[in-house]
């Protein structure tokens, strides 16, 4: 006995909407008979929002950690891009000679304002700038620029920590009152620079900042957490809702103020939205009919019904939400026109109770914020941040993977140069052999000079895992008269740098410094250095070769 399957299909002549959204003009009883269709005869009660009266609860941030550094006040008179990301200044390089000399400036214009000129040349002799090394070449002019700054500078690392005897010591030729004032100038100055120290939330050895943010609540407290934030813009998606014990910040439960908001409902608006009345003119502009659309296209069929179907079912009620807060709406009774009381429920508590928690629909929620009974409508987030304009970058290390050497490349293409601006340390390569000279052969070629290698290596003797920690090349020996290995800040030399080796994908990462700078809420303008990684651009060639004639 055979069986028989019969299917049927659907099929479209157009991919387009436009003829099913489309008002043809035939004739007036055609037009009557439209009318009808898309219902403009039917009566209803034809009520309109009036009034909104909206009950939220608010809870201020009110603690932040650095990593898994101890929770602190979180302060309120700056950005948080500026909290989590602020970099110390570097102390390395022609990097370090640059920012010495902008701190020992900010000194002397402070010790020139109070009229104390006369100690700027004892100090720069107690406390001479060291010798700079040179890293890259910057031109004549560069140099000749970098000189003269470096004259004008003085030796920060010592001064800064200098105590007060020695600061005494070095102004001797003042008098008794000038030598107490210019003392006290470099106390203040000391205790500026000492905190312009760089954010604790920086991993280095994943390449991203991790913080937590908490607010206290009548039932507890409230932890954000953000462990993988790879710098620039934050904003409410960049935090989950932690669970873990571990992470509280122990803050004591407050009673969260009500705040009762009555405002008038108005409807919404956006480009290409079709007019609630059937003869008005639409603003052509954007258009929901052009979408095309086919039969598996479910997704962009629903976005356009959503679009030109439901278009005036919305309405918007404003309600004043303070900056670095969680804000509850606890309750939405609206008036209409006619009178009637209607209380609209939580859209997430009402999924809870028909779905459970398997819900997917979470719009503008955060991921880990459960809704019950004494939580009735999700936490809104209002980040404490501001648009800050990005500065040029400063430095670039790629990290990118070379499968064929079996190790990974730390390449410097941009470091900070002597006059605070980016400087190139990619050099010219050697020239490609020409006609009638002689060939020699070579066993290997190696990478060039900024190619910093970093090996695999196991985490403990007992485990698999693997980090890559920076290693040297042999091959930089042999090359006198020009820095080798890592020069930047991001790479520094002086300490071992390893990273977890799922850091670096197979496409690679860019880390990038550069300065930001963001004017806050009260007017006050905040400059920061700012760290950041980026997506790679691909797996770019080392060079690296065996067995070759050149």
């Amino acid at each position: 006995m055979s069986a028989r399957w019969d299917r049927l299909e659907s099929m479209v002549h157009s991919t387009g909407l436009t003829d099913g959204l489309a008002a043809r003009v035939a004739d007036p009883l055609w037009m009557l008979a439209r009318q009808l269709q898309v219902g403009e005869f039917t009566g209803d009660d034809a009520a309109q929002p009036a009034a909104a009266r909206v009950v939220t609860r608010t809870a201020r941030i009110a603690s932040y950690r650095p990593g898994a550094g101890p929770a602190e006040p979180y302060p309120t008179d700056r950005p948080l891009e500026l909290v989590v990301e602020a970099a110390a200044e570097p102390d390395l390089g022609t990097a370090g000679r640059y920012a010495a000399a902008r701190a020992a400036r900010r000194l002397i214009r402070a010790l020139r304002d109070a009229r104390l000129a006369t100690a700027v040349p004892l100090l720069r002799k107690a406390f001479p700038p060291p010798p700079a090394e040179p890293v890259t070449d910057v031109g004549a002019a560069g140099r000749a620029a970098a000189e003269l700054l470096a004259r004008w500078s003085l030796d920060v690392a010592r001064l800064g920590v200098a105590p007060e005897a020695d600061l005494r010591a070095a102004l001797t030729g003042l008098g008794p009152d000038a030598r107490d004032r210019a003392v006290g100038l470099v106390a203040a100055w000391q205790a500026a620079t000492e905190t312009r120290a760089g954010s604790p939330a920086w991993d280095e050895h994943r390449l991203e900042h991790s913080f937590s943010l908490a607010a206290a609540t009548d039932t507890g407290e409230v932890v954000l957490d953000a462990p993988e934030h790879d710098g620039g813009h934050l904003d409410w998606y960049t935090v989950d809702v932690s669970r873990d014990e571990a992470a509280r910040h122990a803050l004591d439960p407050v009673d969260l103020p009500r705040r009762t908001t009555v405002a008038v409902p108005t409807p919404i608006r956006y480009p290409g939205m079709p007019a609630s009345r059937w003869w008005e003119f639409e603003d052509g502009a954007v258009h929901f009919g052009d979408i095309e659309a086919g039969p598996a296209d479910l997704a962009r069929l629903l976005v356009a019904e959503f679009a030109t179907v439901y278009a005036d079912d919305h309405f918007v009620v404003p309600v004043p939400v303070p900056v670095g807060s969680l804000t509850e709406v606890e309750s939405v009774e609206v008036v209409d026109t006619f009178g009637g009381r209607t209380r609209v429920p939580s859209a997430a508590k009402t999924d809870v109770d028909r779905a459970g928690a398997g819900r997917v629909w979470r719009m503008f929620e955060l991921t880990g914020d459960e809704v019950s009974d004494s939580h009735p409508a999700p936490w809104l987030f209002v980040p404490p941040t501001g648009g800050a304009l990005a500065g040029p970058v400063l430095e670039r290390v790629t990290l990118t993977r070379d499968e064929a050497a079996n190790l990974a490349w730390g390449i410097e293409q941009l470091i900070e140069g002597p006059l605070g601006r980016a400087v190139e340390r990619t050099g010219p390569r050697p020239p490609a052999q020409r006609r009638g000279e002689v060939w020699r052969y070579r066993l290997a070629a190696t990478a060039p000079p900024w190619w910093v290698p970093f090996v695999a290596e196991r985490l403990a003797d007992d485990t698999p895992q693997v980090r890559l920690r920076r290693a040297r090349m042999r091959a930089w020996a042999g090359l006198d008269g020009q820095p080798v290995g890592p020069r930047s800040v991001l790479l520094d030399p002086r300490r071992p740098v390893w990273l977890y080796e799922e850091e670096v994908p197979a496409g690679g990462v860019r880390v990038e410094r550069s300065w930001q700078l963001a004017r806050w809420h009260d007017g006050s303008v905040h400059v920061w250095l700012q760290r950041r990684k980026r997506p790679g651009r691909g797996d770019p060639a080392s060079g690296v070769r065996w067995d070759l004639l050149a």
